[in-house]
């Protein structure tokens, strides 16, 4: 055995062959699929996802602390909620402390704060380079835990996810990643942060995949699940492995009741669509507010107005997480759902808008399990031996309204199926998370994640799909050519050379192998240098290539070599060159193509409009 992998394999000897007894399950694959390195980042993300989990609870504990000082006056980190406290009057002045300190600390201090995080992190991957800075991490948390724990009504993720991000990041700038690998780092924060908060690693991953790695690989995807694992892993440590939202278990009663879950789909879609218009309403508005500075105003009068909203509706108040199982437990009354769905909305929007700071995660659960519980109260009413159990549709009603205002159907759904610990939902979920995401696709070019962005200049489509140049062969752009002799002398050379400067042609010896590569440009001083021959000239900055290779594959050859041009040998004789620019080309030709044919229905049905 030791025998034959030596002898059938004499390029790998460093692998196989006599160093290793077992050489055969050693072979010269090794780093092909993936690369190495990717094992080494993966130990950096299980590190981010580590302090990721650390802070996520340094966030929840610090919420309680605040809410168990300004509503129940009292230092204490027990789990505590706003609307278990009746202050009075009182309760509409507590908002706007956190809206004064909010506005004070994101005008004078780091206006990055503003907001619910998730869109600064994006644009961060998208044109940032994956580089946030460590003063975000730090007052991030802090500020959104007081926004929260004087009863802002928004949820703890974005924060964490925004300073999940920003652990990675800084880790990633410490130990001089490259801009791609800081952000698997980054996206591996962010993703720890969500999984940490809400025991759901596998909906971290997604939440990554679908918002911030725009690639679905595993070289990124390995190394951001381990981060959650260990993030989740802490979480568990100090909050033990139950349920965050613990539920009755409910099974559908026929699986033609799945219509009805469409029908709820549809109409959180349309919710979807309300909300996210409202949103960009209010801050527009809060953008342009009278009193200057509007970025200390905005969020005070805001807070003051959910303060309001507060004092008649006491569970708009905080994270919410106990509504959050309440409504799924049927403990209140379609009314009450409704009442508490909508007084989140307002809430949320107005907070939102003006400029304050927090995670919309939670609040988009209570907006959509409200209207969702209390639509399966009345089919569960009007149709008792048909519809299933309400808390079903508040279920699918809390995915489908994060799945549309987010854009992220896949995750929702796996989310709710951790939240829920319940497998029966599977297919209510994935038929209302995603037709509400269709809805809402088809009604709005933002989301609530990207509005900000667009703002910005800079379009997001959340969507991924194959490379048109994943099927296509370098031999479909290859310029046949005649190739040079390198012994001939370069004045004789150039008139053999094309007209067009752009071109490249492979020189070779005079037994036809290949000898390199000679540009236009060699030429330019061909009278000064009479004496020298072509291979005196000839380049080395190429890659080899067979006519039948995948131009992907190609291509990862030539950013390996820094190289701009590729020799095509058949029989192991050059027969032309392709540039990098004829790959371009290539690729805006299948696109073009792909773009006709998807249009060519709509074409012809236009073409023959009016014929009989």
């Amino acid at each position: 055995m030791l025998q034959w992998a030596t002898m059938h394999d004499s390029n790998s000897s460093n692998v196989r062959g006599t160093k290793y007894p077992f050489g055969f399950l050693f072979s010269n694959q090794f780093g092909k699929a993936i690369k190495p390195r990717i094992a080494l980042l993966s130990i950096y993300s299980m590190i981010v996802g580590l302090v990721a989990g650390l802070v996520a609870e340094g966030v929840l504990e610090l919420i309680y602390l605040f809410t168990n000082i300004f509503f129940a006056r009292r230092w204490s980190f027990k789990i505590a909620y706003p609307d278990d406290f009746h202050l009075g009057l009182w309760v509409i002045l507590i908002p706007v402390i956190g809206g004064i300190i909010a506005g004070l600390m994101i005008h004078y201090w780091e206006p990055t704060l503003k907001g619910h995080g998730t869109p600064e992190v994006m644009e961060s991957v998208l044109i940032g380079h994956s580089v946030l800075r460590l003063r975000v991490g730090v007052l991030k948390p802090i500020l959104s835990a007081l926004v929260i724990g004087t009863g802002g009504p928004f949820g703890a993720e974005g924060p964490i996810i925004q300073t999940g991000g920003v652990i990675g990041s800084i880790i990633g700038q410490v130990l001089h990643l490259s801009p791609y690998e800081r952000r698997i780092l980054l996206a591996s924060g962010a993703a720890a942060g969500l999984a940490a908060t809400f025991l759901a690693p596998f909906a971290g991953v997604l939440l990554a995949i679908e918002l911030l790695l725009f690639e679905f690989s595993a070289r990124s995807f390995i190394p951001v699940a381990l981060a959650t694992v260990v993030a989740t892993a802490v979480a568990i440590l100090f909050r033990g492995s139950g349920a965050l939202f613990p539920a009755h278990p409910w099974v559908l009663k026929h699986i033609s009741e799945l219509w009805l879950f469409a029908l709820l789909g549809l109409l959180i879609g349309i919710i979807s669509v309300i909300l996210i218009r409202v949103l960009f309403w209010f801050e527009d508005l809060f953008d342009h507010f009278p009193l200057k500075p509007a970025s200390v105003w905005a969020p005070t009068i805001g807070a003051l107005i959910m303060g309001c909203i507060g004092y008649f509706f006491p569970h708009v108040f905080g994270t919410g997480y106990d509504t959050i199982t309440a409504m799924l437990n049927n403990h209140f009354s379609a009314a009450k759902l409704l009442e508490i769905s909508g007084a989140k909305f307002w809430a949320m929007v107005i907070s939102l808008g003006s400029g304050t700071t927090g995670g919309v995660f939670a609040p988009s659960l209570i907006i959509g399990g409200g209207f969702g519980a209390a639509f399966g109260a009345f089919w569960h009413h009007l149709l008792p031996q048909f519809a299933s159990d309400p808390a079903a549709y508040a279920l699918a009603g809390m995915g489908a309204l994060f799945a549309g205002t987010s854009r992220v159907p896949i995750t929702s759904v796996v989310f709710m199926l951790e939240l829920s610990r319940n497998t029966h939902a599977a297919l209510p979920l994935i038929v209302a998370c995603f037709i509400a995401d269709l809805f809402t696709r088809l009604f709005s070019v933002d989301s609530i994640m990207t509005g900000k962005l667009h703002k910005r200049g800079l379009m997001v489509f959340q969507d991924y799909s194959t490379p048109v140049l994943i099927g296509s062969q370098i031999g479909q752009v290859v310029h046949v050519q005649k190739p040079v002799p390198a012994d001939l002398y370069l004045a004789a050379a150039a008139r053999l050379f094309p007209h067009d400067l752009g071109e490249v042609l492979a020189v070779v010896e005079t037994d036809g192998k290949l000898a390199g590569i000679i540009e236009a440009h060699d030429f330019l001083h061909q009278e000064e240098n009479r004496h020298l021959k072509v291979r005196d000239v000839v380049r080395a900055d190429y890659v080899v290539a067979n006519p039948e290779e995948l131009v992907p594959t190609v291509a990862q050859k030539m950013l390996a070599r820094h190289a701009n041009n590729v020799v095509v040998e058949e029989n192991d004789r050059p027969i032309g060159v392709v540039c990098a620019a004829d790959l371009l080309r290539l690729q805006r030709g299948l696109e073009e193509k792909h773009l006709l044919m998807s249009m060519q229905p709509l074409w012809v049905a236009h073409k023959n409009e009016g014929k009989p």
